[in-house]
């Protein structure tokens, strides 16, 4: 059966293909990762109609987090996000200064461009960037991507990212900020990575 990459890349332009895709090796290993764990704020968790307010991003390189190279930006509606506000506190005075939707959308891909897209509960994050992509970029996006749910290990329940940090005794800041969750996020995914036995990349448990 083909893959739906395959199915893309045999439909798609190859300059188009190319832009927005990239590999990983996943014999290298796990010090010599690229991973850019990112959150974003949205405007509500319909994915067909919502779409994100936030983005926020940190790297992870030589498994170390380098707080110079974050990442983060408001984005400028063209829907109404009246009830979202009670969650993420993004109002439309701090909205009156966000960034062309296009723009962000080329400078996060550029930003994440060779590296592994991790978060919790990243699938709702990765979905919201695919839109973006499709929307403003007029392409595709298929990063490979790991989620913290998938190295928690089994539990009768899926913990809070509040609930996983004081599990593992890190400091929590301010939830529902874009950029803090993706820090907390990126503490916790460091813990995973170096105690979790991990060796080469190909050792995760990655999507596509």
């Amino acid at each position: 059966m083909m893959s739906v990459r395959r199915w893309l890349a045999k439909r798609l332009k190859p300059d188009l293909w190319k832009s927005f895709n990239w590999d990983i090796d996943k014999r290298e290993s796990i010090e010599k990762g690229c991973f850019v764990v990112f959150d974003t704020e949205t405007t509500g968790l319909d994915l067909r109609r919502d779409e994100p307010l936030s983005l926020g991003a940190v790297k992870i390189e030589g498994l170390r987090i380098d707080l110079s190279k974050s990442y983060y930006a408001l984005l400028k509606p063209t829907i109404g996000y009246g009830e979202s506000v009670k969650v993420h506190g993004i109002t439309p005075l701090e909205l009156e200064g966000a960034r062309d939707r296009v723009e962000v959308c080329k400078d996060f891909l550029e930003y994440a461009r060779g590296c592994i897209l991790s978060g919790y509960f990243v699938h709702i994050d990765v979905a919201m960037v695919k839109k973006l992509v499709q929307r403003e970029c007029k392409g595709i996006f298929y990063p490979p991507t790991l989620d913290l749910v998938s190295m928690i290990g089994k539990k009768e329940s899926i913990p809070t990212l509040a609930e996983l940090l004081r599990d593992f005794n890190i400091p929590a800041s301010n939830f529902h900020n874009a950029l803090e969750d993706a820090y907390m996020s990126a503490l916790l995914l460091l813990r995973f990575l170096k105690e979790g036995g991990y060796s080469k990349i190909g050792d995760l448990p990655l999507s596509f």
